[in-house]
């Protein structure tokens, strides 16, 4: 992706109404075999969301982790959330 797409992509989630602009304070380390990823990590629990959804195999990690609690879910598993009623 170019950097005018990117741009643009981050202007609309700017604007997007269900995107909240979190800081973060700690820096977890959780993820030592990609520090990349941290940064994911981090932004999750200064939001305190419910789940991370990702294909990644470096956040795996998370599940052995227990504490600060951070949830991971694949697309198939984040998916079914929608077959549910009663999630959203």
């Amino acid at each position: 992706m170019g950097v005018e797409v990117m741009s643009q992509i981050m202007d609309a989630l700017m604007e997007h109404p269900h995107v909240h602009f979190v800081t973060k304070y700690y820096h977890w380390n959780l993820i030592e075999i990609d520090p990349d990823d941290n940064k994911f990590v981090d932004c999750a629990i200064a939001a305190n969301a419910d789940f991370i959804v990702t294909q990644d195999k470096h956040f795996q990690i998370l599940r052995k982790v227990p504490f600060p609690k951070i949830e991971v879910l694949n697309l198939d598993q984040f998916s079914r959330l929608f077959d549910e009623d009663d999630v959203f």
